[in-house]
């Protein structure tokens, strides 16, 4: 019995060793300290980069075509041919390349410098009387996940070029031209211009335009939706199909995009609307969608000075309830609205007597803020608004004061 305690115990002292030589080995070569679960290898998996939803080539190619950009398909070879869509788009080639020149760039990169704060928290771009102007809110806040323009004009329709005759899509080229062109040289839309150029039915509302900016801007089409409220005031979005009859005011359309180079979907809404208070009460369909939005920066400019006046004063206080930020020109919310509010206000350019077609809106105050030597007034390398000829404009950027903004609310 002695001789096999003394085998087993011989045995285990052997295993013992073995076990200890094994552990040596597999410590060799390891930093002094490290444990062994720092020794091994990373397992963390790198996260994915998301997929970018896919782009609807056919009307992608549609947007294309209306902006004056030669279309991924075939079918569009021979429209291509006709002389209104040739001479469209080169005429309106060399207009965008001056226009991008002249103000894009100049802006982009004054936004860029000037505008980093509150591009960095907007998530949502709010466009009052901005019609189908999606090119400047882009360039301003080329990140905003959602844009959100507003206009009276209506949505309408985009073209069916597939049944249209020659001479229906010369009109409708004619008739676009003139509406971009006039954009691209003054930087704002004429709204009695447009709704007379509307009215004709070749373009028949802002969708084509928006459309327009969008392929210039290098932008693809992923989905467009119409949106409108049904009888309980609640929104309802169906995919894009042309309408034969106007609807009632509001309705609006969807267009979902990728940016140049993105993979980040873009939505951009645009409300053909009154929003004057007797139509655009608190608790109306159309406010309590505006309530939903988030992280919002309000920009307007050539206004009409309409938000100087009590008959829109429940946007003026949505404005001011709402936004993060306020990036405005004169013709928008008063200068002493922000500063009873305890906005922190920065301004921009130069101010002057409004134009000759807008009376009784001079700001004295705000004259004698640009006029004062410890207002630090900075400069506005770009020209846009009524006084395009005069080239004498001016901007105002305020900041929201510490205290908490109204946040979003369920829509």
């Amino acid at each position: 019995m002695g001789k096999r305690r003394n085998g087993r115990a011989n045995r285990a002292q052997v295993a013992c060793l073995v076990f200890i030589a094994l552990l040596a080995l597999l410590s060799c070569g390891r930093e002094p300290g490290r444990s062994a679960a720092a020794a091994a290898p990373s397992q963390t998996t790198p996260p994915a980069v998301p997929t970018p939803p896919p782009v609807d080539r056919a009307l992608d190619d549609r947007f294309a075509f209306i902006a004056g950009l030669p279309p991924a398909s075939p079918s569009y070879l021979s429209w291509q041919e006709e002389p209104s869509w040739k001479d469209f788009a080169g005429r309106i080639g060399e207009a965008w390349a001056d226009f991008d020149s002249s103000i894009l760039e100049p802006l982009r990169i004054w936004a860029g410098k000037d505008l980093g704060e509150a591009r960095e928290k907007t998530t949502t771009l709010f466009y009052p009387f901005g019609g189908p102007d999606f090119v400047t809110a882009s360039a301003l806040f080329p990140d905003a996940a959602t844009m959100v323009l507003i206009g009276l004009e209506p949505v309408g329709n985009l073209p069916d070029f597939a049944r249209s005759s020659a001479k229906e899509r010369g009109d409708f080229f004619n008739d676009l031209g003139a509406l971009t062109s006039g954009f691209l040289k003054h930087g704002y839309f004429i709204t009695m211009h447009m709704l007379d150029t509307y009215s004709l039915g070749h373009v028949d509302g802002a969708l084509p335009v928006i459309g327009f900016f969008l392929k210039r801007g290098g932008y693809s089409v992923v989905d467009v939706r119409r949106l409108a409220p049904d009888q309980k005031g609640e929104w309802k979005n169906v995919p894009y199909a042309p309408l034969m009859k106007r609807p009632r005011r509001p309705y609006g359309v969807r267009i979902d995009c990728l940016p140049p180079g993105g993979s980040s979907l873009r939505s951009v809404y645009y409300f053909s609307c009154d929003v004057e208070n007797p139509t655009f009460p608190p608790g109306s369909p159309l406010f309590r969608f505006f309530e939903g939005l988030g992280n919002l920066t309000t920009f307007v400019k050539a206004g009409s000075y309409l938000l100087h006046y009590e008959t829109f004063s429940n946007l003026r206080g949505f404005i001011l309830d709402r936004s993060l930020f306020v990036l405005q020109d004169d013709t928008a919310v008063p200068y002493r609205y922000f500063k009873r509010g305890g906005w922190e206000v920065t301004l921009f350019g130069k101010y002057t007597t409004p134009v000759k077609d807008f009376s009784n809106v001079e700001q004295k105050d705000l004259r004698e803020a640009y006029e004062d030597p410890l207002e630090n007034v900075l400069p506005l390398p770009f020209h846009f608004g009524y006084r395009w000829r005069s080239q004498i404009e001016n901007l105002l950027l305020a900041k929201r004061p510490s205290r908490a903004y109204k946040v979003p609310v369920a829509r």
